[in-house]
């Protein structure tokens, strides 16, 4: 749910093309398959999705920070704001990831 706030309002004001957002979604979307494979637990994917997406998530947090900057932020406050946003996308990611291991686990 939140992903999809997150990527209107993004959508809706970003002066940016939203690329490097796409880029770290899409990166996180993989890691599921890769964490899956390699038995991660549910609670170890969002540190498995960090790993594995580091340069697409640090695009990403520069982005969303450049842009609160350009809405008149400062850094002080642009900076933890990109890092909430950044947590919960993977905590969406990482409630994806569990329900997903869960399905599979009943087969």
């Amino acid at each position: 749910m939140f992903a999809l706030i997150l990527g209107v309002a993004l959508a809706a004001g970003n002066p940016t093309d939203n690329s490097a957002r796409a880029h770290f979604m899409a990166c996180v979307k993989g890691s599921m398959d890769k964490a899956s494979a390699a038995k991660i637990a549910p609670e170890g994917f969002a540190a498995f999705a960090k790993q594995a997406c580091a340069g697409e998530m640090g695009s990403f947090r520069a982005d969303l920070i450049a842009y609160d900057i350009k809405a008149g932020w400062t850094r002080k406050k642009a900076e933890p704001d990109a890092d909430g946003q950044i947590g919960d996308a993977l905590a969406d990611w990482t409630d994806r990831y569990r329900d997903k291991d869960s399905v599979t686990a009943s087969k």
